[in-house]
């Protein structure tokens, strides 16, 4: 339940607390004084769209705080600790709005995303606004209030789950279709491309070490010039050679290194030089003797080259990607020739979601046809106490054209009404009034309230258009709700103010450059004070006053 709604700067509204208590919760007050801001502000902190017009004029921001107990609320509870969003068993709410329109939320003092908020919501507080009667029209509303009643929302949530699996399969079923149109043409070209590299040895190395080679026998005269020439000035020349020097200065170090211990570390150089020569010496040899200039050589691979360039243009690619796509045209020729097994797959696949999907419709069907008629029942038994002596009501649950289903099931749900006897029943938005609509809705609110989880219900002037005897029988109606229930309801009228077990009153202030809006939580003094201008307007009776009191102790029997 809600135990506390602060609210900063929103609006007209400056700076007001409200306390909640359990039971039934009334907020009157004149007409205009502000009344539905306090729903305005508790749909705010649970989730809903803010702009920079709902900041109060010349203030940065606007700040909405409410203060939830959980104790007896175990999917919030669950839902917090799930989050990491759980303070001992603590759920406060705060929400920010600037006056550019940007809003902030915070669960516990941790900021998170609004749809966070809304999931609170869901788990909290049903709001009942003043026009909620006019989605009752709304095919799917009836059926969603059939399902709350029926319990079907497990069933549903695995349907919806299944339903999106079926779809996914489908589309992947229809794509393949799609492209076996042209699969017999693909099918052709990609073996006839495959066939034609296949024989050009497409490896990788091959490839790489084909263009290695071609760029070493074009420079083929010029490397064995070059290795010819180093062989001669390191080790062949007679004057002067590398190899000569150095080891003439190693045995000249060598013969003095007793004498001059730092030649020690010369001598050890020289050495390595001496060894490291050596080896270059064989390297260069061995180049030469497996090195050949052969123009024949030399053409071979100019023609394997030009055979591998003319493919690569003819598939728009560079020389060195045909390894690699060579492997792509294999494996996408290999998965047409498995097409039609795996189209066999997914065909199974599809029928055993189907078959799925229709179990879980036929689950869902028969709960609802199973709850239709005694919830019809209730509603029409409600709605004859709410000045609709003749009203009857009923859900009709009919399957869908063509045996189609999605994720609602297989049904269509409509709610016929006959408001006068001897009329036929008809569709709910054709032939209800606009008064008798809103008290069908309130008869339904009612009546499901009981099958809704939430710990709290707030009703917003829901019993517009009603008066006399049967607004005490909405008011009667809404107190056997708070036997088990938070129920706060925004009201003009007397006989519902008086059913609540706690009554607070709004008052709006106009200052010359300002408006106002107080909250008072009233004693029984002062509830018969407002009752009774509720029932007698401006100027109060002592006999509308006994009439006021009269009525809060019948209320309270």
């Amino acid at each position: 339940m809600i135990r506390a709604l602060s609210i900063r700067n929103l609006a007209v509204v400056e700076d007001i607390e409200v306390n909640f208590d359990m039971g039934m919760t009334s907020l009157t007050g004149e007409t205009g004084a502000g009344k539905s801001m306090l729903v305005d502000a508790l749909s705010l902190v649970l989730g809903d769209r803010a702009d920079s017009k709902m900041v109060r004029q010349g203030s940065e921001r606007a700040e909405i705080a409410a203060s939830f107990d959980i104790s007896n609320n175990p999917p919030l509870q669950k839902w917090l600790l799930e989050q990491e969003l759980d303070d001992d068993g603590q759920c406060e709410l705060r929400r920010t709005i600037n006056k550019e329109g940007r809003s902030r939320a915070y669960i516990n003092g941790r900021a998170v995303q609004l749809a966070q908020l809304r999931e609170i919501s869901i788990r909290s507080i049903d709001i009942h606004g003043q026009h909620a009667h006019q989605s009752l029209t709304r095919s799917e509303t009836q059926r969603d209030l059939l399902d709350t009643v029926a319990g079907t929302q497990s069933l549903l949530a695995e349907l919806s789950a299944q339903y999106q699996q079926l779809k996914a399969t489908q589309q992947q079923l229809d794509t393949i279709k799609q492209q076996s149109q042209d699969q017999t043409a693909r099918h052709d070209l990609l073996d006839y491309q495959v066939i034609e590299l296949q024989v050009l040895n497409l490896s990788q190395d091959y490839v790489e070490q084909l263009i290695k080679e071609h760029q070493q026998r074009t420079n083929a005269s010029q490397l064995i010039e070059a290795a010819q020439s180093a062989q001669h000035q390191l080790f062949e020349q007679e004057a002067g050679a590398a190899y000569s020097l150095i080891s003439q200065a190693l045995n000249e170090i060598t013969l003095h290194q007793d004498i001059e211990p730092q030649f020690a570390n010369l001598v050890e150089t020289l050495n390595s030089t001496v060894i490291q020569l050596d080896e270059v010496s064989n390297e260069l040899r061995h180049y030469l003797d497996s090195t050949d200039n052969d123009p024949q050589r030399l053409q071979q691979v100019e023609t394997e080259l030009a055979t591998l360039h003319d493919q690569a243009r003819k598939h728009h690619i560079e020389i060195e990607q045909l390894p690699a796509h060579f492997e792509q045209l294999q494996q996408e020729l290999a998965s047409l020739a498995n097409i039609e097994i795996h189209t066999e797959e997914l065909q199974q696949q599809l029928n055993k979601q189907m078959a799925a999907c229709r179990d879980l419709c036929d689950k869902i069907s028969k709960k609802r046809q199973q709850t239709a008629k005694p919830l019809s029942k209730k509603i029409s038994e409600s709605i004859q106490e709410l000045a609709m002596p003749t009203g009857q009501l009923e859900f009709v649950v009919s399957p869908m054209p063509n045996d189609n289903f999605n994720e609602t099931g297989s049904d269509q749900v409509q709610l016929l009404v006959t408001t006068n006897p001897g009329q036929p029943a008809g569709e709910l938005g054709k032939v209800a009034s606009g008064g008798e609509l809103a008290r069908i809705s309130l008869a339904i609110q009612v009546v499901t309230a009981s099958s809704r989880s939430v710990p709290t219900l707030v009703f917003d002037e829901v019993d517009v258009g009603i008066g006399g005897g049967i607004a005490e029988i909405v008011g009667n109606h809404l107190r056997k709700l708070a036997e088990n229930r938070q129920v706060i309801c925004i009201t003009h009228l007397p006989q519902v103010a008086a059913q609540a077990h706690q009554q607070l009153q709004v008052n709006k202030t106009n200052l010359k450059d300002s408006t106002h809006i107080d909250i008072t939580a009233l004693d029984k003094e002062q509830r018969i004070e407002e009752i009774a201008r509720m029932l007698g307007g401006v100027t109060l009776t002592e006999k509308t006053r006994v009439h006021a009191e009269e009525m809060l102790e019948k209320s309270a029997d």
